[in-house]
């Protein structure tokens, strides 16, 4: 375990506190227009005419185009994750040329000098549906006589895939105790502070993007694809600030298509700025599944078999491909030791909003599952669910573990590095369970309601394939790191010029990072499934070594010694034991661009590609003590405690910020209303008023988080991802300690979220 006294401070955020940013929207491009869409009222209907007339007629307006103006542009979107299992995938149209399957989607464009000017000309646009029925509910779509939304594939189940290990149906026959439990997770979605925003800009065969975007180098491909444009003629940008993505602005959606193909037929750059309302109804939501759980085990709680058997409401279109589902598979697992496993989703289609990524991307309802049916299991046994954990957690010295399970496109699901128990004890360490137990029945005998829960995950990270990092140093010895990994808050500038600078011997503040700009780097994978500081930050640990290597052979002639004797350090070169001799960065730098070395290249760069062949695994315990209130249902979180190995910890400070800003992430998302609709595909949480978002109030009154390190032997660093680790176990964890807390009345909590009148429910049962 590691004891980090400090932390840096980011080098991003005094310009973002003091209103200095610079996002998509900030940027003046001269000449610019402003795009607005039409959108579908129902959630089913077929377009039978689209009457733009009205709305050419006013002051501003440029024009009005509808899927047939697009013609050959209007092809689908492909998918952001194909997967065997999805042979037929549903893919979305930049505009609806017939049928509409979702609230929002997109049918007509408008284009004007004033994004008001647009807004109102929507207004003049005549739309004529006919309705259709409606499915929300991914049981309602499975039933005999359902409508089939995509006629192409002949039912609503685009996708099936099940993994088998082990002999489970001699697991089942054997056990001791068999428990069968229904876990219902419902859909949540991000709302990070910039919304989706593009602008585009043709210059002669030329179109360069500034998008508030997650993967530059993969939307360049889809630009590409779409318009038939070779990638070398587009340019994609996320600028420098980038207000939050969560997976949302990882996904590839109909405007950009539009707006970039709009940018070239009028010949002026075109703007679209996302409303808040827009976002609600139309970007990408997650986690709608239903997952019927059988789980065996011996009479003393050894873990012998999972079953799981889990229904995916995929929305209106697989545009996000399998990686949810494939998540939240894999993640059933957890930190124990499972012989046997049986494992099948379906992907569901129903008439509501697509599904895509959103922080943790299916690891969290993974997690929620295995945990979930732990604690009925222990229910089961009448065991204490700490032993339960803690008996079958994989010991220390068995890695790498095999799962016995494998991903599409990400290697198999074998664990590299870790000390689950370990890190159980720490969290147990850090609750003082025996005081917190002495606490809940003193609290109890007044009549308060505490309660106590304590869980596990294992987490994927470091997803593959790749990342490239450039790194530079100058003729003026200024040192530039090129990365292709686009950030939207998580201190890459800082994370980089620290890993670098501590390399090559010069001062963080002064190198150069330059992020997310697919003119500056040829290749790049993008920042998603907690990846940027183990995958991009091995390409740059590997490119500042290969200059500093450079730099201290050339160091070495300057020098009249052996290479073998020269030390880099506090921004000189030097022999070693005899410091006062010293050539410095530049005149390493200015000899390297000279050529003025014989035997050495000209210039001082290098750039890398780091690949993995499979995702490293993070893991941690997160326990809590919240009080609830039976008659209101309200609850207050006292106490979070989370124990975390996400491998050699590169920036504490970082880590614990995302730590934190997971849990406060999540806790909305187990305890709020989510994104629930009528019969007829309406959203009823449409606006920020019905659906929450985590505030300061929402937040632990405390936080106690222990780091423990084991490295991983996957990449250079050690490094494991640490985004997405603090929303993990927040469902499970909640649902636990609230049925710990309401114990006297017999809780039971089959859903998540659940919510204030569901648990004043719970209490008067």
């Amino acid at each position: 375990m590691s004891d980090y006294a400090g932390s840096v401070r980011r080098r991003e955020d005094p310009r973002l506190i003091t209103g200095r940013g610079e996002f998509v929207d900030d940027l003046r491009i001269p000449g610019v227009v402003h795009a607005a869409f039409v959108r579908s009222p129902h959630a089913h209907a077929r377009i039978r005419s689209i009457d733009v007339a009205a709305a050419l007629k006013l002051p501003g307006v440029l024009g009005a185009f509808t899927a047939a103006d697009l013609g050959a542009q209007n092809a689908p979107l492909p998918v952001y994750a194909p997967h065997p299992a999805l042979p037929v995938p549903c893919r979305l149209r930049p505009l609806a040329p017939d049928i509409v399957r979702f609230v929002g989607e997109p049918v007509a464009a408008v284009i004007a000098d004033d994004p008001y000017r647009a807004q109102d000309a929507l207004d003049r646009i005549a739309v004529e549906y006919e309705p259709l029925t409606a499915l929300v509910d991914v049981e309602a779509a499975l039933a005999p006589g359902a409508p089939v939304l995509h006629a192409e594939i002949g039912s609503n189940v685009p996708a099936e895939w099940r993994q088998r290990v082990g002999d489970v149906e001699r697991a089942f026959q054997e056990a001791g105790v068999v428990v069968r439990t229904r876990i219902r997770l419902s859909r949540g979605t991000a709302h990070p502070l910039e919304p989706r925003t593009l602008v585009a800009r043709w210059d002669g065969e030329d179109l360069t993007v500034w998008g508030a975007i997650q993967l530059v180098h993969r939307h360049r491909g889809v630009l590409a694809g779409a318009l038939g444009v070779p990638e070398a003629r587009i340019r994609v940008i996320a600028p420098p600030d980038v207000g939050g993505g969560f997976g949302t602005k990882a996904m590839y959606y109909p405007e950009y298509v539009v707006v970039a193909a709009l940018a070239r037929r009028l010949g002026r750059p075109v703007k679209w700025v996302e409303t808040r309302r827009e976002h609600t109804l139309v970007a990408c939501v997650e986690r709608e599944q239903i997952h019927d759980v059988e789980i065996a085990a011996t009479r003393d709680g050894r873990l012998l078999a999972v079953r799981d058997d889990f229904l995916h409401d995929m929305g209106a279109y697989t545009i996000s491909g399998l990686n949810l589902l494939q998540n939240a598979m894999i993640h059933t697992v957890g930190p124990y030791v499972i012989p046997s496993l049986d494992l099948r989703f379906r992907g569901v289609l129903t008439n509501t909003t697509p599904v895509g990524a959103y922080r943790g991307a299916g690891r969290p309802y993974g997690t929620a599952v295995i945990e979930r049916a732990m604690d009925a299991l222990a229910a089961a046994l009448t065991m204490d669910p700490i032993e339960l954990r803690r008996r079958n957690l994989i010991p220390p010295g068995s890695y790498p573990y095999v799962t016995g399970l494998t991903t599409a496109g990400r290697g198999p699901v074998d664990y590299d590095s870790g000390d689950f128990p370990r890190c159980l004890a720490l969290a147990l360490e850090a609750l003082d369970l025996p005081a917190a137990r002495a606490a809940q029945a003193r609290l109890r005998a007044q009549g308060r309601y505490l309660g106590i829960g304590l869980v596990n995950y294992v987490e994927a990270t470091a997803t593959s394939p790749n990342e490239s990092a450039i790194v530079r140093v100058a003729p003026d010895a200024g040192v530039i790191v090129i990365t292709g990994a686009a950030p939207q808050g998580q201190g890459h500038v800082t994370m980089f010029s620290r890993l670098v600078g501590g390399i090559l011997g010069v001062d963080p503040d002064a190198i150069d990072v330059r992020t997310g700009d697919t003119a500056l780097v040829a290749q790049g994978g993008g920042t998603y499934g907690s990846r940027t500081a183990a995958i991009g930050g091995s390409a740059a640990l590997l490119g500042a070594r290969e200059v500093r290597d450079k730099a201290v052979r050339i160091a070495a002639r300057l020098l009249e010694a052996s290479a073998a004797d020269v030390v880099c350090e506090g921004g000189a070169f030097f022999v070693r034991g005899l410091p006062s001799r010293t050539v410095r960065w530049t005149d390493v730098a200015r000899a390297a661009h000279a050529g003025a070395v014989p035997g050495e290249g000209r210039g001082l760069e290098s750039e890398q590609l780091f690949a993995v062949s499979q995702s490293s695994y993070a893991n941690g315990t997160h326990a809590v003590v919240l009080e609830v209130d039976p008659e209101t249902g309200k609850v207050d979180i006292l106490r979070w405690i989370v124990a975390h190995d996400c491998g050699h910890v590169l920036e504490p400070g970082i880590v614990d910020g995302q730590i934190h800003g997971g849990v406060v992430q999540g806790i909305p998302d187990a305890l709020n209303e989510q994104l629930a609709y009528d019969e007829t595909g309406q959203r009823l949480t449409a606006t920020l008023m019905d659906y929450a978002l985590a505030t300061a109030a929402d937040a632990p009154r405390s936080f106690e988080l222990r780091h423990l390190e084991s490295p991983t032997p996957l990449n250079p660093l050690g490094a494991k991802g640490a985004g997405e680790g603090g929303i993990m176990p927040v469902h499970p964890l909640i649902a636990q300690a609230i049925e710990d807390a309401l114990s006297p009345f017999g809780a039971r909590v089959e859903r998540v979220p659940v919510t204030r009148a569901e648990i004043a429910a719970m209490a008067r049962r």
